[in-house]
């Protein structure tokens, strides 16, 4: 098939080299049009515009930061994307309200919208294991299915468009919730001089253990947060979506609001772009 992908940032661009080793038409277009490169190299034609990507493409794929960043990039950069008769595919972590808005506006241009989030690091992308899990119209999502399935071998329907969205929310805040504790747990073993290795023994054996624990553990032992599988921006920007939709639902999410203050606190230390990780610095500060 034709398709525009568009986003080509730690995630968009192994996913759009995926549909071009599938023996897709890939045009790519990033913000910063040095990041298109590894795909350019490996098949993709670089476009100079949103439109330019979109102009050819069956299936437009839209990988950006967020909503608002999502809803400029396809409905009000100069020259306007043409949208009528595409499916427009959205896979970033947005909230519910957002994508329904994005939904809405992509008919109006006479577009089909489906949004698909993923849960998986950049190696489950190279190695087409991603989690998929779309919202929308059936016969639409049928209709994408074997593309998604380049990323992931079972594509899930969620159900209508918001609730895959949400789903993602729920997964990312969650995730930031467990990061926070198992660098609270590290902190107070550290500073209290018990030995790592007995904390983490103890811990595998537990039903606390999860596998994330252990790739992340070399990162907050040596305070290495360069090459970022997830920035540390982007977990404080879904921990506001996790807020945003506990207010919406009617839930308390006060704990969620320490986890917020601790990924903030990291970025104003000038970690915006580290890894996320580097939620460990704002726990545990080197030399406090």
């Amino acid at each position: 098939m034709r398709i525009a992908w568009l986003g080509t940032g730690l995630m968009g661009d192994p996913m759009a080299r995926r549909l071009l080793a599938a023996g897709h038409e890939v045009a790519v277009w990033n913000r910063t049009a040095e990041r298109t490169a590894a795909a350019v190299a490996a098949g993709a034609r670089a476009a100079g515009s949103p439109a330019d990507a979109i102009a050819g493409a069956e299936v437009v794929f839209a990988m950006l930061r967020d909503g608002p960043v999502t809803a400029e990039v396809l409905l009000a950069r100069e020259p306007a994307p043409d949208l009528a008769g595409r499916a427009v595919v959205q896979m970033a972590t947005i909230a519910h309200g957002e994508s329904r808005a994005l939904a809405a506006a992509v008919a109006e241009h006479g577009g089909e919208y489906l949004e698909a989030p993923v849960l998986g690091s950049i190696g489950a992308v190279e190695a087409g294991q991603l989690l998929v899990f779309a919202g929308g119209e059936p016969a639409l999502f049928e209709r994408l299915r074997p593309l998604l399935a380049v990323f992931g071998p079972e594509p899930l329907l969620a159900g209508p468009v918001g609730q895959a969205a949400t789903l993602k929310v729920a997964f990312n805040q969650m995730i930031a919730g467990i990061s926070a504790a198992f660098c609270l747990s590290l902190g107070i073993v550290r500073r209290a001089g018990i030995d790592v290795d007995l904390f983490m023994r103890l811990l595998r054996q537990s039903a606390f253990h999860t596998k994330s624990f252990e790739g992340r553990l070399p990162r907050y032992l040596a305070r290495d947060y360069e090459h970022p599988s997830f920035p540390l921006a982007l977990l404080l920007k879904d921990v506001e979506l996790g807020l945003g939709e506990a207010a919406r639902l009617g839930l308390d999410a006060s704990g969620l609001e320490g986890v917020r203050a601790l990924a903030a606190a990291g970025v104003e230390r000038g970690l915006a772009r580290a890894d996320y990780g580097a939620l460990y610095e704002a726990v545990d500060p080197a030399g406090e």
